[in-house]
This record gives structure tokens, sequence and C-alpha cells, in this order.
């Protein structure tokens, strides 16, 4: 060994552990590689706070890594995400170990659970998959919120099997977390609609949630108390997942919804219908308020489309809506239905036309499974012009209406439009589901958009906490001056007293 190797193998740490703040990870693992010494500055616990696991069924190696991972870092990171194939129940029970082993974790201050499925695979039938359930998966996540000292994020993963505990994690959270907590996301995906169990949840509770300005909520529990609690809260994003909706259930007014956004003036309003085969018939007349502040629609799955919906939001939201998105598989039996409107009589203004002239923020259209007129889409890339970020329709589901344009022509007019290279999708960029609902699980092509790259809070909200923070920190010190001025002019007093006594 030269003098060199040996004064690079003997850096000190302070020195070495700069270095490696520079680095990324990838590079941190081929730079450990140099000596004993390097290696070991590799499993700093500062280069590991937040991590990743992942327990998949295609990558055996996925098990092993996450054990070795678990074992090293568990106890010291600030951030965990845990995807797992749900439905293989040896992933499903590595998963609960890493639950487990991050129970010890006091500074654990988020948590994403990312499953594959909206249900999971677990050993047995009836009791004993959920005994299963509740032993090693909420009874870790209910340790897990006591025992963390400012938990900030929590993700349940659209799990209908975890959505089924709403009530008792909310109570939990705000007993222990309620200062701290700024991302819940407790909306799930529903494997039938039309049948599913509801939690005791009780609205009153968000009152506590002071720092609170992500929610996800499935639409069963929102109603006007909730909307009265919230609007306290100042949320920036609201997310609410539509299903089957209950006979039962009082729905929300105009009035509860007009005060909401009043006290809560940066909130977006995030509606997501999944399968939600009623709830669309009703969306225009029951759901859709014109003091929503909606600003992404969504609606997956749903096998028709509600008109009246689409011509309410051209009106409602000109000044909110910034993203829309309408998804069916292209075998859906109202494939058509944008497309016939016109075959009896007149034809009316196109609905999704008139979206893109009226709602000027307006950035987002995804259309899949639905026919749709060349022409149409020519107007609505030369409405919105380059403020349209994405375009996307199936090359399949375009139809021709003029014998003078084509396939090449189309996505010239298109991409001149909106000042950028645009194409429809190919068949082979659509998912299985997409080409035919029994050749695939909507939930491999749901999931994946709905808990994309989890962010805890926006960054207003920090600066907002930030802000709150200073102030505080600027109350303090005024106090403490205002308390050494008052000693002191107490002291000078006093000794002006004594010396007129002598």
């Amino acid at each position: 060994m030269t003098a060199e190797d040996g004064f690079w193998s003997n850096l000190p740490s302070v020195i070495l552990m700069e270095i490696f703040s520079y680095l990324s990870r990838a590079d941190k693992i081929n730079a450990s590689s140099a000596c004993k010494n390097w290696r070991s500055a590799l499993y700093h616990p500062s280069f590991w706070q937040s991590i990743h696991f992942k327990a998949k069924t295609k990558d055996q190696s996925s098990v092993s890594r996450t054990r070795y991972l678990t074992s090293c870092f568990a106890k010291n990171l600030r951030s965990a995400t845990i995807s797992f194939d749900s439905m293989d129940q040896m992933c499903v029970k590595e998963a609960a170990r890493v639950l487990q082993k991050l129970c010890d974790n006091e500074n654990l201050r988020r948590l994403y659970l990312i499953p594959s499925h909206c249900r999971f695979e677990c050993p047995g039938r009836g009791d004993d998959r959920k005994n299963f359930i509740e032993k090693n998966v909420m009874k870790s996540l209910q340790t897990l919120v006591q025992r963390s000292r400012r938990l900030e994020a929590l993700s349940l993963g659209c799990s209908e099997d975890l959505a089924c505990y709403s009530g008792p994690v909310l109570s939990l959270l705000s007993q222990h977390q309620s200062g701290s907590l700024r991302c819940l996301k407790m909306a799930s995906v529903k494997d039938d609609p039309d049948d599913y169990l509801l939690s005791d949840l009780d609205p009153t509770l968000f009152r506590s949630f002071k720092m609170l300005q992500v929610l996800s909520l499935d639409y069963d529990y929102v109603n006007d108390n909730l909307l009265n609690v919230l609007g306290d809260i100042g949320l920036v994003s609201f997310i609410i997942h539509v299903h089957g909706i209950e006979d039962t259930h009082p729905g929300t007014t105009n009035a509860a919804w007009n005060s909401f956004a009043q006290r809560s003036p940066r909130c977006e309003l995030q509606l997501t219908l999944i399968h939600s085969y009623d709830a669309i018939e009703v969306l225009h007349s029951d759901i859709l308020k014109p003091k929503m502040p909606l600003t992404h629609l969504k609606a997956f799955f749903c096998e028709q489309l509600n008109f009246r919906a689409l011509q309410y939001i051209s009106s409602w939201y000109v000044n909110s809506l910034r993203s829309l998105w309408l998804v069916d598989s292209i075998q859906s039996p109202s494939c058509h239905c944008l497309v016939s409107m016109s075959l009896d009589g007149p034809a009316p203004p196109d609905p999704l036309v008139m979206i893109a002239w009226q709602c000027t923020k307006l950035e987002e259209l995804v259309l899949i499974g639905y026919k749709y007129y060349d022409q149409y889409l020519i107007a609505i890339a030369r409405l919105r012009g380059e403020t349209l970020q994405r375009l996307d329709i199936a090359a399949q589901d375009i139809l021709f209406e003029s014998e003078l344009l084509h396939s090449g022509s189309l996505q010239l007019e298109v991409s001149e439009a909106i000042g950028k290279s645009w194409t429809p999708l190919a068949d082979s960029e659509l998912h299985d589901v997409i080409h035919n609902p029994t050749a695939g699980d909507s939930d491999e092509f749901i999931l994946p958009l709905l808990l994309q790259e989890p962010v805890p809070y926006s960054h207003d909200a920090s600066k907002i906490q930030l802000l709150r923070e200073k102030k505080v920190s600027v109350e303090r010190a005024r106090s403490d001056e205002e308390k050494r001025l008052s000693h002191f002019i107490f002291r000078k007093n006093v000794g002006r007293i004594c010396d007129s006594r002598r």
C-alpha cells in the first residue's frame, strides 16, 4: 500500500461524511468498495433516512434485500415506503414483518404502504384472515402511531382491508399525533363497489389536527358535518374516492361546500370515481356542487359517462378545474357514447370541447376507452394551446370524420397547437384491462396512478409551519426580553429606594 492509499483510507470521519454527502446512493455504494473505512461510512444512519422496501413476486431478490435493509436501518430511518404484491401471501407476510421492525423506531415521520391490489391474500379464510390482518398489520400500525415522536404522513395504500379500521386509526392519531400529522390518506379502492364494510368514523376527531394539509377519504364519510370540521383546518388537498352510494347517505349541500371553500381558500379538491356504476348516474345531481373547489375529476371503469355532469363542469368550475380523466375498457358498451349524440338530429356542443373552452386552467385531459372525432381533438388542442400539458387518447379510439385528415396530419395539427410533439397512445402502451376487462385486474392500472410519488405535504404547508414556529420563537424571545426588562426596572427602582433611605 502506498502512502497515498493510506491517506485516503484514513480520512477523518467528518471529512469522509462530507464527501459521501455529495454522492448519489449508487455512487456511495461504488465508493464503499474502496476500503473498510469507506465501507463503514456507507452505513452511517444519516445516509439512510428514507428507504423504499420492496417485496415482489417477480423479483426474488427483493425479499432478501428488504430483510437486510430492515435489519440495518429500520430503527433509524425517517421515511419508509413499503411496496408489496398483496396477492402473494409471502409478500404480505414480508410487508407485515417490516412493519413490526419499524415499531421500534421512535423517529419515523412518514410511512407509505403501496400494495399491488386493494385486497390482501392472507392465510386462512373468514375470521382467520381477519385475525391475521389485525395481529400482523393493524397491531403494528397502532404501535407505530403510539410510539412515534412526530409522525407527519401516513398512507394506508388505498387498501380495502385496512380502510375497515379507519375509525380506530383516526382515534389513535388524534390522541398521539394531532400536533404533527400533515398527510393522512385513508381513501380506498373497493373489490366490490356495491358490497363493502364501513368503519365508524367520528368527524369531530379531525378538529385536533391543526397541521393537517393533505387528506383522502372515501365518499361514504363525507357529509356537511365533516366539511364544517375540515373547514377550520385549512387543507391544501382533499381527495375523495367514490364507490357505491348507500341510500342512507346524506350527501353534501352547496352551502356546506361554499363555507368550506371560503374557510380553506387554498384547498384543491380531487374527486375520483372507481367502478362507480350507480354513482356516475347521479354525479350531476347528488355529488357535484357548484361551490366545490374541484381541480381534478377522474372516472375509472364506470362503464358510462354522465353528459349532464360534463355540462355542469364546463360552467361550474371554469376557474378551478385542471385535470379530467375518463377511462374505461375499449370493449365497454358505452364506448360510442361521445360520437352517438349527433345521430339523432342536430349535434349538441361536444362537452369536452366546451370544458376545454370554458375551464381556463385545464392542463390535463385523458380520454381512454371512448371513441372520439379527430376534429374535436384539434379543437381542444387549439383552445388550450401550450397550457395543455397532457392529452392522452388511444389511437384506435380516434374516428376520422374528414377524408382529408389522417393520422399523420392529426398529429401535426395537435402538435402545432400545443407547442410540442404529440402522438396518440399505441395499443402496446395500453394496459391489458383497457383492451379487455376480463384480461387483467383494474387494480393494477388504478393503484399505481393513485399511489404515485407520495407527497406528505405541500411546500407551502412547510413554510406555514416554519412561520408558525418562527412566530412562537419570536413571541418567546419577546416574552423573555420583557421579563429581563421588568427585572432590570425592578432592581433599578429598588436601588433608588435604598439610596434615598441612606
